[in-house]
């Protein structure tokens, strides 16, 4: 049964659309193929008797979605608050609710299900966050703007029983009003039947409203992806929703090249007159070449050619796969919105700076940059949710602002990091104090000491050269 079928069940009077084929069309195929199960898992051999094997895969859609996830969020972002009070509730739920660990995660499973929502709730007095999927999310109500209404769907198993919490959130002129209903079964396949919320939450109402917020307390996050299956929903698409035949053909061709270490092994022909024959324990009969018989072996010559031992290794195609594999995932990048090479296997490049990515990288960095501007407003609505709850909480309604900013640190290694430095230098645009501080984290004395110490090595007097300066 569908997710649309459980909810019209546990809120027959809510009017809500249809649009479970998409989760059956769109979520579930990219979920199966996220999970490295995708519809071309197994290769059957053709021939009189048919048989299935497991084909070799790559997982390339979650490889693209984890690769996307460290690019939008590898850098971190400072969340501010203007009123202090807030600031410090916000940073504090964050780190409470292990946001800075979990979000990259969450980014990865919403770039392949074309979505995810995180949602606020109070438990014990204290402000959590859930991290949900796209398929445990069912929109009831949009404007051009944001999801504002919908259904959670969370599954327990607890005490040899299947459970499955639904949640409608809506807004209404009191503020955000919930409604819990929780089902029982045997199986996960069933819905089951109604019991009461207390049953496994016994400090969850059936109806909960939280007076005076106007918004609501999710944040649905879909990717910078135009979604060219359903042009009128509000449903994101997984970030490789147009590329599913190109990763098919990246397995196909990385399960050759698996195939062809194991087929092209070594193979020597020998004369069927040198084969042995005997019998293992059960009495089967096993023939074998014996390699220590080395002399004296009585065969007839009829056909002299046909006692000879012949080696008949075949070659290795290993570089025809290899550059297939290469064009693939150029073409696999070109239809994600990155850059030529950006998912090569082989590059020895190293780790690229920001500049670098900005001069030869601009597709990508263009793609990461619309993401990390979705980012931006989720992270600023989530904080909005916090404050929210909290105002709900405590009666507050102080004014406040949220801003985040994100540090654009050069993202390499040390050697880069270093020869920026130098080339800065070296160009006049950088003073060689400062460029110690970056190079060596260290403050500004440590690195004005160290700056004598490199004159005094070097027979300069008077410790820092002119022109030089500590800005």
């Amino acid at each position: 049964m569908s997710m649309y079928t459980y909810i019209k069940q546990a809120f027959p009077d809510v009017p809500i659309v249809d649009i479970s084929d998409y989760y059956s069309k769109h979520i579930e195929p990219a979920k199966r193929i996220y999970q490295n199960n995708p519809p071309w898992k197994d290769v059957v051999n053709t021939g009189i008797k048919k048989k299935k094997r497991a084909r070799s895969l790559t997982n390339m859609a979650k490889v693209i979605c984890d690769k996307l996830a460290t690019m939008t969020f590898s850098e971190q972002c400072d969340i501010a608050v203007s009123d202090k009070e807030y600031n410090d509730v916000v940073m504090d739920t964050l780190e409470a609710n292990c946001f800075w660990e979990r979000f990259p995660e969450f980014l990865s499973r919403s770039y392949a299900l074309g979505g995810g929502v995180l949602k606020g709730y109070i438990e014990n007095g204290e402000i959590c966050i859930n991290y949900i999927n796209a398929d445990r999310f069912f929109p009831t109500k949009w404007n051009s703007r944001q999801i504002t209404e919908g259904v959670f769907c969370n599954e327990y198993v607890q005490n040899g029983c299947c459970y499955k919490l639904f949640e409608y959130h809506t807004l209404t002129d009191e503020g955000v009003s919930i409604r819990n209903v929780l089902y029982k079964s045997d199986s996960k396949s069933n819905l089951g039947t109604v019991v009461p919320v207390s049953e496994l939450f016994p400090q969850l109402s059936e109806n909960v409203i939280f007076k005076g917020i106007k918004k609501p307390i999710f944040v649905y996050f879909k990717p910078a992806v135009g979604n060219n299956m359903v042009f009128d929903l509000p449903l994101g698409l997984s970030v490789f929703a147009n590329a599913i035949d190109t990763l098919k053909e990246v397995d196909i061709v990385f399960d050759s090249l698996e195939r062809e270490f194991m087929l092209g092994k070594k193979r020597i022909i020998v004369p069927s007159e040198l084969i042995k024959t005997l019998f293992d324990d059960n009495g089967n009969e096993v023939r074998y070449f014996d390699i220590n018989d080395e002399a004296f072996q009585a065969l007839r010559c009829e056909e002299a050619e046909k006692l000879n031992i012949i080696d008949n290794t075949q070659n290795l195609r290993v570089t025809e796969h290899t550059d297939a594999l290469k064009r693939l995932l150029d073409i696999l990048g070109m239809q994600l919105g990155f850059s030529p090479g950006t998912l090569s296997f082989d590059s020895s490049s190293g780790v690229k700076t920001a500049t670098e990515v900005a001069a030869d990288e601009k597709d990508t960095l263009r793609t990461v940059q619309n993401n990390k501007n979705i980012i931006t407003e989720v992270i600023e609505n989530l904080a909005d949710v916090i404050i929210n709850l909290t105002q709900a909480a405590n009666g507050s309604s102080k004014e406040y602002t949220v801003s985040v900013n994100w540090q654009d640190n050069i993202i390499g290694d040390d050697n880069t990091r270093i020869e920026n430095n130098i080339n800065l230098v070296q160009s006049g645009l950088k003073s060689k104090l400062r460029a110690i501080m970056d190079a060596q984290n260290i403050d500004e004395k440590a690195a004005n000491e160290e700056l004598q110490r490199i004159a005094k090595e070097n027979d300069i007097d008077g410790g820092i050269l002119d022109g030089d300066s500590y800005e």
